[in-house]
């Protein structure tokens, strides 16, 4: 018999409850400890779990395959009892909060997030299925966002119980909204289905809105069957690869690779038009929230309409939770006629193009691909920061100061030649998948060309700067300028002789950046901040950050600070 409500203290095939989380149709989770008291998750399944053989032999596979998966995007499973009516799973207790909760509390995911999210859900996925394993109920509350990546939790190892009812009143058991059309005609649950509910949990995370609605239940059905995704508020090649990937053939999606594709490039490079995604935080009342270790919401069976057809209907909503419900609430008729067929809708104007990029051959086309390259947008504010840390380092530790900044400019250099030169391959072929990886297979090159060119930026620089500094001993040492704090015989030191140390570094640094072959440092200075530091709030960032910095050392200047010269040679004043 089960027990319900167990009491802190009770304990589980050697586990000690600590406190409930959640309760759903499937089961109880408690947060618990083992043995060595350590923190796990204890998910108390219902007795009709452990009273069915077919579920308890599935129940021991998957259990037995997910312990041998070792991926850090799936919650381990640590320990398993299906030979009882008090049949448990126990896994890892995973930090954070699920991905409703993390919408509701912080607003929608911006495309760097969602990128992220796309690719490590995805790349979690294909672990998963390679293991054997179906998850069946891809939802945000299955979702923990943890500080190391998304983490798939509460897999659907019960799903299989009663399955003969189920089947035999025709009832299919998931969450409407995030369940495959297919599943809806009677398909088994596959690696398909599985992709096609990561499509819907990205699409709450970038709207934060269900993605085919919350109500009624039978027009959330409908959605699903035609494809009628709620995208309002996206850039549209953000919008256009969701609902692709959304579409109600399989035959016709996106395939999840071309998806992370599309949102890489709108990273990347933004969207073709104005974005116009707004972050929006949810009130409780707009997102249904469950615990972080997403046990099942109650499970509801829906009538079948056969059954239901001699009371009158109930319009029922769609709360997020995982149920069993009957397809035949939609009439397939009826969607055709009062729902508006995704495929009649017009892509955004402008995107054309991209709908090529998604799907672009490998052959060049010989006229060009249509393809922009962004701009690459100057940050003065930034420089300007980063040059008064440059100088006001350079004051102190000369010879550091100026290692640095040269493997800086190396770096830059290398970025912005091998990014222009994928940009370069996109005017002429368009955007391909393999346009990543030729970039990498490419960087040693890249980084030859940056360490050649900028040689005669170093050799001028490195020129004027020897002039000056032996223009200024000359003066010091024929008694036409003295050096304040500096006797002669000595190394320099004082205020005065920080300040021009610092400034031979500054006029070293900007000969370097506007001198012979310098274009491509500038230009790749640009890239490597819009990647770092994206957007007004980034350059925002970044320059108080740079700011912070240099006050460190100016602080050390305006005390008295000594100068250190290595590893460069420690001159005397004449």
């Amino acid at each position: 018999m089960e027990r319900i409500g167990l009491e802190p203290g009770s304990e589980i095939g050697g586990y000690t409850v600590v406190a409930p989380l959640g309760s759903g149709g499937m089961g109880t989770v408690y947060r618990a400890v083992d043995g060595g008291g350590d923190a796990v998750a204890l998910k108390l399944l219902h007795p009709h779990v452990g009273s069915d053989a077919v579920t308890r032999d599935r129940l021991r596979r998957e259990v037995h395959a997910l312990q041998k998966l070792k991926h850090p995007g799936v919650a381990a499973v640590l320990d398993a009892e299906a030979d009882s009516t008090e049949a448990f799973l126990v896994t890892e207790l995973v930090p954070g909060d699920n991905l409703e909760e993390h919408v509701r509390e912080r607003g929608t995911l911006d495309a760097g997030e969602l990128l992220d999210l796309a690719e490590g859900l995805r790349d979690t996925l294909v672990a998963v299925h390679g293991a054997g394993v179906v998850h069946r109920d891809l939802k945000p509350s299955n979702v923990v966002v943890g500080d190391d990546g998304p983490v798939l939790i509460d897999f659907g190892l019960a799903q299989a119980a009663d399955d003969s009812k189920l089947t035999s009143d025709g009832l299919v058991l998931g969450t409407p909204g995030y369940l495959a059309p297919e599943l809806l005609e009677g398909a088994e649950p596959d690696e398909a289905s599985d992709f096609w509910g990561w499509a819907a949990v990205l699409v709450f995370a970038a709207t934060g809105r269900p993605p085919f609605g919350s109500r009624p239940l039978e027009a959330v059905l409908a959605r699903a069957r035609t494809g009628d995704v709620d995208v309002d508020g996206l850039g549209p090649l953000t919008a256009m690869a969701l609902r692709r990937a959304l579409a109600p053939d399989a035959a016709d999606r996106t395939t999840p690779d071309d998806l992370v594709a599309a949102l890489t490039l709108v990273v990347a490079e933004g969207e073709p038009i104005a974005d116009a995604t707004d972050t929006t935080v949810l009130t409780e009342s707009d997102v249904v929230g469950t615990t972080v270790l997403g046990p099942e919401p109650a499970t509801v069976a829906v009538a079948p309409v056969a059954a239901a057809a001699a009371v009158a209907p109930v319009v029922a909503a769609n709360d997020g939770h995982t149920r069993a419900f009957d397809p035949g609430l939609v009439d397939e008729d009826e969607d055709e006629d009062d729902l508006e067929d995704p495929e009649d809708l017009e892509d955004p104007e402008g995107v054309d193009w991209i709908a090529e990029d998604l799907d672009a051959s490998e052959e060049p086309e010989p006229e060009g691909s249509g393809y922009e390259r962004p701009p690459a947008l100057r940050r003065w504010g930034t420089l300007l920061a980063a040059a008064v840390l440059l100088g006001s380092a350079g004051a102190l530790y000369p010879g550091i100061a100026l290692v640095v900044f040269v493997l800086l400019v190396v770096v830059v250099r290398t970025v912005g030649s091998t990014v222009e030169a994928m940009y370069g391959r996109r005017e002429r072929a368009g955007v391909k998948r393999s346009d990543r990886a030729i970039a990498v297979a490419t960087l040693p090159w890249h980084l030859l060309r940056a360490v050649v060119g900028l040689v005669p930026s170093l050799v001028v620089a490195g020129s004027v700067v020897v002039i000056l500094v032996g223009v200024s001993w000359w003066l010091v040492g024929n008694d036409h300028w003295a050096v304040g704090g500096s006797p002669s015989g000595q190394e320099p030191q004082g205020l005065t002789a920080t300040i021009l140390v610092g400034s031979f570094v500054l006029l070293g640094a900007a000969v370097v950046w506007w001198g012979p072959l310098s274009l491509m440092t500038r230009t790749g200075a640009r890239r490597v901040l819009a990647a770092v530091a994206p957007g007004p709030l980034g350059a925002l960032v970044a320059t108080v950050v740079l700011l912070a910095a240099a006050s460190v050392f100016i602080v050390q200047i305006l005390t008295g600070a000594p100068i250190t010269w290595a590893p460069l040679p420690t001159p005397e004043v004449p």
